[in-house]
């Protein structure tokens, strides 16, 4: 099987990273056909490589030296002559049928799948340190840097389904992040999302909205405490004043604890005020009575 190198001029040793296993493949033959076929549907109805995931599908169980060893016979037999490879510097191995789709072309849609996967490292690696990946600070890793071809790039990854966990919101001024949500669930990329908009009363209410509609229950006012809204400890009270009297939080309501003195926020859109209140007073006073 002839290669598509990224560098033309210097051609890169074709290798597929498939897992070892104890047993082959059954029918060799048979396997060649599948790849084929996957290849060239894959090449003439979608004009899209045939990445080695989906080639080791074909051949679960398959040794890497056995499923080479495939690929190199397949090379040799004139019905496969069409299926070539490309080798991204990554290693990672694309396969195309030149009958629909030129080496170009081919190559074009190499540099997007690995930019595509350079997008998913950075945003996975930026959600394991519980962080927002900027959209915008992804242009780097697109070829051009384009952000019109990055939309493009991350509506693709989006769509499939080996990044179903890569997720986008949005501020209210229209800012964009990513974020994996296997990581970084999407409530939390939310709050975390309010405040970078420096705005603590848009925060504090859509925390509360949220809760209130969902769990449903009250928000004790300490959990705004935590360093991920950016809220200065010390005008937590004052935000908190702040978002009690602007008329676009109207539904927002301050709750006292009679005993302990506890302070709860909730949203009279979903919670009636008896129910928050009896929601509150189970969790400062009820649930440690009723072990």
């Amino acid at each position: 099987m002839q290669e598509a190198s990224f560098d033309p001029t210097r051609p890169t040793a074709m290798k597929l990273h498939v897992d070892p296993a104890e047993t082959p493949a059954p029918d060799p033959a048979g396997l060649k056909v599948r790849i084929a076929e996957q290849v060239r549907v894959d090449s003439r109805e979608r004009h899209a490589l045939t990445p080695e995931h989906a080639v080791r599908r074909l051949a679960p169980g398959l040794p890497r030296e056995q499923l080479a060893a495939l690929l190199s016979e397949m090379a040799a037999e004139g019905r496969y002559g069409d299926i070539k490879a490309i080798v991204a510097p990554s290693g990672r191995v694309y396969l195309f049928s030149e009958a629909h789709l030129i080496a170009l072309e081919a190559q074009e849609r190499g540099r997007a799948e690995e930019a595509k996967l350079a997008m998913v490292e950075r945003i996975r690696a930026d959600s394991r340190k519980v962080a927002l990946t900027p959209v915008a600070d992804l242009d780097p890793l697109v070829p051009g840097a384009d952000p019109a071809r990055r939309d493009a790039l991350l509506a693709e990854l989006q769509a499939d389904e080996r990044f179903r966990d890569i997720r986008t919101v949005t501020g209210p001024g229209g800012e964009r992040y990513c974020h994996s949500d296997a990581f970084v669930s999407g409530t939390y990329s939310q709050i975390m999302m309010r405040a970078k908009t420096r705005d603590a009363c848009l925060g504090i209410a859509e925390l509360v909205r949220e809760r209130s509609r969902t769990l449903p229950k009250p928000t004790r006012l300490t959990t705004f405490e935590d360093p991920v809204f950016g809220i200065d400890p010390g005008r937590l009270e004052a935000a908190v004043e702040e978002t009690l009297s602007r008329p676009e939080y109207a539904d927002i309501k301050r709750l006292v604890h009679p005993e302990t003195g506890g302070v709860y926020l909730y949203s009279d859109r979903f919670l009636a005020p008896q129910q928050a209140f009896l929601i509150m007073d189970w969790d400062e006073v009820g649930a440690a009575r009723n072990p």
